[in-house]
């Protein structure tokens, strides 16, 4: 096989599978704590599944050989298909033929690289807006590595929105984006790019792509899908029975604007911010495996040497720097109970006060911390092609917020929260249930219950009483309590409901249908919305 260096992006249907057969106990040693993973490991493991794949069902066969068709392993000898290839003529059987295919492909002994397609299409209906919305979204991959160390990756996409704006912003890469926002035109962008190497047990990336950390089965804790994509360096090293990780990023605030005069109006600066995580995982045996993560939030100034060092404990280093930033501290573990039935649990530590914290007074102020627990259970102790994952999540009042104007320190990238998308002072218990049908469709229920405990505002968005329900507001000595109990305050109930529908009709080409229900419950008042899209995805990845 040649050497595929550059990654897989995160959100790739192959990770949850991969993971389903490490709960079933058949990929041993998958780690699926930190995404992505290099296209080579995902290939060796899908090698691995491959060599016991008479344990899997007829369903998780044919997904196998679907992915095994993505990643480029040609047990059959089969060249991948160019689109153009025989063009005009051929063009559109390349199209329609269920194997792997891309825009232009190359391979040598030395180089490969592919170049692909994004064409997406999709609607969207908001019952309580009572208007719809659709956008078309296209542009393009670029992405290969050469000889067994360097890989790189570029995508660029440029979509356009039509109909209700509001609606529009259902979908996350459309709230988030600055030109459809700021500028007011119907258009928007993102661009994806890296460099990565790797030699032996060492990789370093510089770029930016979806980075995903953290043991949630469904919520990750440490870095989700719910922040805008920052740029990063990354360092890892993977040697037997350890790993260690590390990652330095760019992060957002919102800009300043300074008034000049009258001629040249408000200046717009902006402000520093930037995130450091490390982690040191240990896997003690095929069941069991744990790590400890230290992380910084740090701003308004250049970025620090201290924080550029992997082998360093930040905690005490930012000491020794007249400890202006934010600090976390993070353990995680998982054990494999039985074949078909894992445990996971991790906890961030924001603030530990242990004078306070061994007299029995856990609801004091400065005890801020996040913690998770989940179940997941597949075959064979549930019924095949079937994923069951249960989980509780816990936020304590004043966690990831700190002292200082803004979010310049708060646990935050341009706004949106870089873990969950809960503010602290909340509690969400979470299940989701998910079925194979055939390798090509899936169908994935998922329920969320979550509870805030609000701070109270005045008409004019003033605090009137702080109870560490926003990572905004930070506990005050002078005017707040000095006891935090959870889900004190404004209480607000929200109850989601996602169904998930996706059917691949032929290689690349993604059908999905959503419906989505939300249901939201304060101040004695109670609002819901329907919402459903549908989409229709050309990608080759």
């Amino acid at each position: 096989m040649f050497a595929q260096v550059e990654n897989v992006p995160s959100g790739h249907p192959v990770y949850s599978f991969l993971k389903q057969m490490q709960v079933e106990g058949i990929l041993k040693n998958y780690d699926d704590v930190i995404l992505p993973l290099s296209r080579q490991q995902v290939v060796n493991d899908l090698l691995v599944i491959d060599s016991l794949k008479n344990n899997l069902s007829a369903t998780d066969k044919d997904f196998l050989k679907r992915m095994e068709e993505k990643f480029g392993i040609n047990l059959k000898g089969n060249e991948p298909i160019n689109l153009f290839d025989g063009f005009p003529g051929m063009l559109f059987q390349n199209l329609a033929a269920d194997s792997e295919k891309h825009l232009y492909s190359y391979k040598d002994s030395s180089i490969s690289f592919f170049i692909d397609p994004v064409i997406e299409g999709k609607y969207i209906y908001s019952g309580s807006i009572k208007n719809n919305s659709s956008f078309l979204n296209l542009g393009g991959i670029f992405r290969g590595s050469y000889d067994d160390w360097f890989g790189f990756y570029l995508q660029g996409t440029n979509g356009a929105v039509f109909g209700n704006r509001s609606t529009a912003e259902i979908d996350p890469r459309i709230e988030q984006s600055y030109t459809f926002n700021h500028t007011g035109i119907n258009f928007f962008d993102e661009t994806q790019g890296y460099l990565r190497l790797q030699k032996g047990i060492v990789s370093f990336q510089l770029g930016r792509e979806r980075v995903l950390w953290g043991n949630g089965y469904i919520d990750r804790t440490i870095l989700s899908d719910n922040p805008p994509l920052f740029d990063f360096v990354r360092f890892g090293i993977a040697y037997k029975k350890f790993r260690y990780d590390f990652l330095h990023g760019w992060l957002v605030q919102k800009p300043v604007l300074t008034y000049i005069d009258s001629l040249v109006g408000y200046a717009k600066t902006k402000p520093t911010k930037y995130i450091a995580v490390s982690r040191l995982g240990y896997s003690a045996n095929e069941k069991l495996s744990f790590g400890i993560s230290q992380m910084i939030i740090y701003s308004n100034r250049p970025f620090e040497a201290a924080y550029l060092n992997p082998f360093l404990f930040w905690e005490s280093a930012q000491r020794s720097m007249n400890d202006l930033d934010n600090s976390f501290l993070t353990l995680d573990g998982r054990y494999l109970v039985t074949n078909g039935a894992e445990i996971s649990s991790s906890i961030i530590f924001d603030d530990i006060n242990f004078s306070y914290l061994f007299k029995g007074e856990w609801a004091r102020h400065n005890n801020g911390n996040e913690w998770q627990a989940g179940v997941m259970l597949t075959n064979p102790v549930i019924p095949e092609d079937l994923t069951l994952k249960l989980e509780y999540l816990q936020i304590r009042p004043y966690t990831f917020s700190h002292p200082g104007v803004g979010e310049a320190l708060t646990y935050t990238n341009n706004g949106y929260m870089l873990g969950t998308n809960l503010q602290p002072n909340s509690v969400r218990f979470s299940a989701e249930a998910s079925y194979r049908f055939s390798g090509k469709v899936n169908l994935s229920l998922r329920y969320s219950h979550s509870i805030h405990g609000g701070n109270y505002y005045d008409a004019a968005g003033n605090l009137i009483k702080n109870f560490g329900g926003s990572v905004y507001n930070n506990f005050a000595a002078a005017y707040d309590s000095q006891y935090a109990y959870l889900l004190e305050g404004n209480r607000e109930v929200t109850d989601l409901l996602n169904v998930n529908f996706t059917y691949e009709i032929t290689y690349g080409l993604y059908f999905n249908f959503v419906y989505q229900y939300n249901r939201d419950a304060m101040n004695g008042l109670t609002t819901n919305d329907n919402i459903f899209w549908s989409s229709l995805k050309l990608g080759f990845e």
